[in-house]
């Protein structure tokens, strides 16, 4: 299975076997803390276990640790009939569950695959690696940034024909390859992601009961976020205008009706992401319709998801040369100045993220009857972990013993915190926002009506579609007609604000699970 192929057997508890062990020593290795440790073992104990119940202590297992890119894989192979660990065994439900936060590129949480080949059942737990607390100096970004400064001054005291020939014939080409590839492979991202999402639902009934509820609060809370982000931008870029285009209601309805697709071609070859989230809709609808007459597909569905979002994984490592050659060009350009302007881009996000969470806070407390203190003390966890690695699927555990702590239905923290870290994502409703009112300025474009309208409309998919900030980013500005340059810039300035951003995000999803449960009446009494 890999080069570091060994042999154990099941044990009744399966947390002293050789497959745990080794992995928590591969964690640990990794630079995984404690608590993340457990998680991630947990989950491998839990598998192991099934297979115990079911196939009989001391049965000899092969496994193997491996690490590649940015992930750690512990793959298992066990002989005999299938035993498939998200539809058989005591923690199944839970494992499809946690499936629906793997849909979510921007999630970055571990997944586990499996298949029945050659009469063994191939398990593969992937842990990514850069789920741990973030160390400032290690981060790529940050050497990116230190040596586009760096490069970018040195093309300032070149002779102007090297430093031309610097900017014009390496760096601007460079960038724009890297950037186009990115925006070619977001169309299908935020196409598959979204089906995905749906299908993982398993049921019509989920969609068109609960379902729909849930997403109707995804809605609603999107464009609270969005309005927050407005307000931000608003008082710190001032770069409100009446602009060259007046808005107009037939703007408006030509707008609504060029969402809707004429045909299943086009949005793909022009990253159309409006008609791209329609038709990730319909078609998520459509195979739930269908049910398990095309469990097949779903699942060949599935492995393109996977093969869609290594293949974004694979542009996202270029991701340091991004924000490197984007400094690289604006101060060997002369246009310093735009630098300059991050700090309003840091400033706007403190101010939305805070906003937002402050209000809300106060709105869960009235309508649940739960003190701000006590909330706060029961999410503390779940948002420490979040604000420690910068991701907020980092805090999966913790989220669920948050919502046992609030005594919310299990049934229903089992349904809502997936699908909540699937399609509503306050971090990337709150930075696509923000980006758009940045470039603007920079560009000297005014934010006029009509563009406030395409951002909300743009930003409330690309949010619920969730294809990653970057991805995100780079189709909202395309959207607004401006230059998708400025995603490097944007991943500067998010150095500053992530961390933040990803506590505040958590706290805002549980806070919403807390205000959604009341109201739908998910919650444990003495009686049940």
């Amino acid at each position: 299975m890999t080069k570091a192929k060994r042999g154990c057997n099941l044990l009744r508890d399966n947390a002293a076997s050789a497959v745990a062990e080794d992995s928590r020593k591969a964690l640990r290795k990794a630079g995984f803390s404690e608590p993340e440790t457990d998680l991630f073992v947990d989950k491998i104990v839990g598998i192991l276990d099934d297979y115990a119940a079911a196939f009989g202590e001391g049965k000899e297992i092969e496994y193997g640790i491996r690490r590649r890119l940015v992930k750690l894989d512990v793959l298992i192979a066990i002989p005999g009939e299938a035993f498939d660990p998200f539809t058989d065994g005591s923690g199944a439900q839970q494992r499809a569950v946690d499936r629906i936060f793997n849909l979510n590129l921007d999630a970055g949480s571990s997944g586990i695959f499996y298949r029945y080949r050659l009469k063994r059942n191939i398990i593969c737990v992937s842990i990514p690696l850069e789920e741990r607390p973030k160390k400032i100096l290690k981060d790529p970004i940050v050497w990116s940034v230190i040596l586009g400064l760096a490069c970018g001054l040195l093309c300032k005291v070149l002779p102007q024909p090297a430093g031309d020939f610097l900017i014009n014939k390496i760096a601007s080409p460079l960038q724009s390859i890297i950037l186009g590839m990115m925006s070619g492979v977001m169309g299908p991202v935020v196409f598959i992601s979204l089906i995905s999402s749906i299908i993982a639902l398993e049921s019509i009934n989920d969609l068109t009961g609960l379902g729909f509820k849930v997403i109707g609060r995804f809605l609603a809370n999107t464009l609270f976020l969005i309005a927050a982000s407005i307000l931000a931008s608003g008082l710190l870029f001032r770069n409100f205008g009446s602009g060259d285009t007046a808005f107009s209601p037939e703007l408006l309805f030509d707008m609504i009706f060029d969402i809707v697709p004429t045909n299943l071609i086009d949005p793909f070859l022009k990253s159309n992401t409006a008609q791209l989230v329609i038709l990730g809709f319909l078609a998520g609808a459509g195979l739930l319709l269908l049910g398990d007459s095309v469990s097949e597909l779903k699942r060949i569905i599935g492995q393109v998801n996977k093969w869609v979002m290594s293949v974004m994984n694979i542009i996202l490592l270029t991701m340091p040369a991004i924000p490197f050659l984007s400094i690289m060009i604006t101060l060997g350009s002369g246009k310093g100045k735009d630098l300059l302007s991050g700090w309003k881009f840091v400033a706007a996000s403190y101010l939305a993220f805070t906003v937002c969470i402050a209000v809300k806070a106060v709105k869960t407390s009235i309508c649940s009857g739960i003190g701000i203190p006590e909330l706060w003390q029961k999410i503390k966890p779940a948002a420490k972990i979040s604000f420690t690695t910068g991701s907020t699927t980092a805090a999966m555990k913790s989220t669920y013993e948050a919502s046992e702590k609030l005594r919310i239905k299990e049934s229903f923290s089992s349904f809502w915190l997936p699908m909540g870290g699937a399609m509503l994502s306050p971090k990337t409703a709150v930075y696509v926002v923000i980006t758009a009112f940045m470039a603007a300025q920079l560009e000297n474009t005014p934010v006029s009506y009509a563009f406030l309208v395409v951002l909300i409309i743009m930003a409330t998919e690309l949010s619920t579609a969730s294809p990653g900030i970057p991805a995100a980013c780079t189709a909202l500005l395309k959207s607004l007609g401006l230059p998708i340059d400025y995603v490097g810039l944007v991943a500067t300035y998010r150095l500053l604000t992530d961390n933040y951003g990803a506590a505040c995000s958590i706290s805002y999803n549980m806070l919403e699970e807390v205000e959604i449960a009341h109201k739908l009446g998910e919650i444990e009494t003495d009686e049940t």
